[in-house]
């Protein structure tokens, strides 16, 4: 699997039974055009693959900026990129790979490993508040986990958005452009956003990270969880990304005193 981030790219091999036994990261420019960025990946298979000292792997999922088509793999408007709209990530990667690839946006991949067996999420996860595997924390308003059940999962990095897990089955839109998350306006009057807009969640929250103010960060983001759970009536609340890695129980007490509000 490859995760491609605005600044830095993640790949792990995982065997079939879904343990890690390869990993690698290094720092991306995703900004360097998709045919740099798209080498870059393929260079990234070959090392876990040669880490672990096999063959090349059955498939490659990609995890990307959205918003992009599951279905064909192509690459949307990326907000600050627009150099990647209309991309075929997935038919590049097959070209030069050889093997089946899946490409989805990083934050509907993020909620469908939630919902794995043992993951944070999932029907044999641990559950409860602040509960979570990997850099994946939780929120659930009983303390427990329906296999069958609802989620968001909130991706804090580089930029925000949501995965969303509706009656069992990640949910898209019509479109693939569910999800988009951190461009909900919060303050009508607020800081101007990257996307053109003003007040949005993303904002508000990486303006907080920056200024070292994590527990506003995490109020911020807790105001936008709330919306979704007041709107989608979901079970359980996943954080995750590099920003709350760094601070986990800061994020998941401040999303979750705004949930319980």
């Amino acid at each position: 699997g490859v995760h491609l981030d605005r600044d830095e790219l993640r790949a792990v091999r995982v065997d079939l039974a879904g343990d890690v036994v390869a990993e690698w990261s290094r720092p991306l420019d995703f900004g360097a055009g998709p045919e740099a960025v798209a080498e870059a990946a393929v260079r990234a298979v070959a090392r876990v693959s040669g880490e672990a000292e096999a063959p090349l792997p059955l498939g490659v999922g990609v995890a990307a900026p959205g918003p992009l088509d599951w279905r064909t793999g192509v690459l949307g408007r990326v907000t600050g990129f627009p150099e990647w709209e209309g991309f075929p990530l997935r038919e590049v990667l097959v070209g030069r790979l050889g093997v089946p690839v899946v490409v989805d946006k990083d934050t509907n991949a993020g909620v469908a490993a939630g919902w794995r067996p043992g993951g944070p999420g999932g029907p044999d996860g641990p559950g409860g508040p602040g509960a979570g595997g990997g850099d994946a924390r939780g929120w659930a308003p009983d303390g427990t986990a329906l296999a069958g059940g609802s989620s968001v999962y909130l991706h804090v990095g580089t930029g925000i958005g949501a995965g969303l897990r509706l009656d069992g089955v990640v949910y898209r839109g019509t479109r693939s452009g569910a999800g988009e998350f951190g461009h909900q306006v919060l303050r009508l009057d607020g800081p101007p956003c990257r996307c053109g807009g003003r007040g949005c969640l993303e904002v508000l929250c990486l303006e907080a990270v920056a200024r070292g103010d994590l527990a506003g960060a995490a109020r911020v983001l807790g105001e936008g969880a709330a919306n979704l759970v007041a709107l989608l009536d979901v079970d359980r609340v996943l954080l995750g990304g590099r920003v709350v890695a760094g601070a986990p129980e800061v994020f998941v007490r401040g999303v979750r005193s705004v949930l319980a509000a």
